[in-house]
């Protein structure tokens, strides 16, 4: 989690020098190379079945092309701090999902979900009720979309999991969704990784191997030795290591109404996650 939540403050880092589609094209560039070789090696790799090919797609733009574009180029527009509380909005959504196909409605759900709303809104607007003249609106309504982008992931990807190794399915999502990265960094110009300073390449490196290959790797092996929700608390400790990254390294600024929303929100998030488990 704590290195995670050190990704907001490497992709502010990588964006002083990269465009926001060129970050994510070299990040993935370098992971899923990586990822492949240790996947073939344990001799779990194989390609999806014809079949499932739409679905491997669909994750592959939902999970990685389309969710690393929004949200790189949302930390152009908002804060770190603001990233990892938003980008939870996933789970929320997830629940959201979930009730729409007939999974029960709870009263805790329920109130959970207009909790998290609430945090939310406080986190974008601080406070001012005209929300839309915040200097990070854009930014964070971006991370909102990436939330649900994730929730489309999720789903989906729970579906195949019954059928695939979910380190080999991860290797095709990123070989695809690295592909699939290729228009956008042509459209914003492809920049050479040889004009790079060590900044930018320290901010590549980090998100390759320590986020898209260790991160996963390790969330996968944790998640075969613990229960799914146990595992999955774990996540919401990264909006507080990335607050505090942010200050000390990025000095951004921590009001009490993001710290109030922030809190908000994942409690209810917490709650829309685990009040179907409650009469």
């Amino acid at each position: 989690m704590v290195i995670w939540a050190g990704s907001f403050i490497f992709i502010k880092i990588g964006l002083k020098e990269l465009t926001p589609f060129n970050l994510a094209l070299y990040r993935f560039l370098l992971a899923s190379p990586i990822i492949f070789l240790y996947v073939f090696l344990k001799g779990k790799f194989k390609f999806p079945e014809k079949v499932d090919l739409p679905n491997v797609i669909l994750l592959s733009l939902s999970g990685v092309t389309l969710l690393y574009a929004f949200q790189f180029f949302a930390l152009k527009l908002t804060t770190a701090t603001n990233a990892s509380i938003l980008i939870n909005s996933a789970t929320l959504f997830v629940v959201i999902f979930a009730i729409l196909v007939g999974e029960r409605v709870t009263l805790i759900r329920t109130l959970g979900i207009i909790i998290a709303f609430i945090g939310i809104t406080l986190v974008i607007s601080r406070g001012n009720l005209e929300i839309f003249t915040s200097r990070t609106i854009y930014g964070d309504l971006l991370l909102i979309v990436d939330g649900m982008l994730w929730a489309v992931y999720t789903v989906i990807g729970k579906k195949l999991l019954s059928k695939y190794d979910p380190e080999n399915l991860t290797a095709n999502v990123f070989i695809l969704g690295t592909i699939f990265l290729i228009p956008f960094a042509l459209w914003e110009g492809i920049q050479s990784p040889m004009a790079l300073h060590l900044t930018a390449i320290s901010s590549i490196v980090y998100l390759s191997v320590l986020c898209s290959v260790f991160g996963y790797i390790v969330w996968y092996y944790v998640l075969e030795k613990r229960e799914s929700s146990i595992v999955a608390a774990y996540v919401y400790l990264i909006p507080l290591f990335t607050a505090i990254m942010a200050y000390y390294i990025l000095h951004e600024e921590i009001t009490i109404l993001t710290a109030i929303g922030g809190a908000l929100t994942i409690t209810g998030i917490l709650f829309a996650e685990y009040g179907g488990n409650l009469a």
